[in-house]
């Protein structure tokens, strides 16, 4: 007798929980999380003066920094940028001295309007934009 009354009891109960939305559903499938994009900055940077490429350059966006190569150029990432309109804000800076002449550093800021995601999964990685930009320092007298 009291095995029915539980078993009623745990019948009505479900009844009202599936009423109320508590019930299972058929996607199983839980996600956590934020959407995110990968935002790459890459280009090169020249002497304003000489038109020639700078290399040594220091390069920060957030948390990645790189130095530009030989010929000039650089790459900065933000790998888990929120994919909409970004501004970044991009500090060069000549680090080696006089070795490839002394160069004043430049705080300057890129921005992604309207970025067009490419390789995303369809959940919550967008996939990754890029912009080219390049840049000129001017030599410190």
């Amino acid at each position: 007798m009291k095995n029915k009354i539980l078993t009623a009891y745990n019948a009505i109960i479900a009844g009202l929980l599936s009423i109320l939305g508590f019930a299972p559903s058929c996607d199983s499938r839980v996600e956590y999380g934020t959407p995110a994009a990968k935002f790459i900055v890459n280009g090169n940077v020249k002497s304003s003066e000489t038109e020639q490429p700078v290399g040594n350059i220091r390069v920060s966006m957030l948390n990645d920094t790189s130095y530009t190569g030989s010929d000039g150029t650089y790459q900065v990432v933000d790998n888990w940028g929120f994919p909409a309109d970004q501004v970044y804000h991009i500090k060069f800076q000549d680090i080696d001295g006089a070795a490839n002449g002394e160069f004043s550093d430049l705080d300057t800021v890129v921005e992604f309007k309207d970025p067009e995601f490419t390789g995303g999964d369809g959940d919550w990685y967008a996939g990754e934009t890029n912009k080219e930009f390049d840049v000129k320092l001017t030599p410190k007298k």
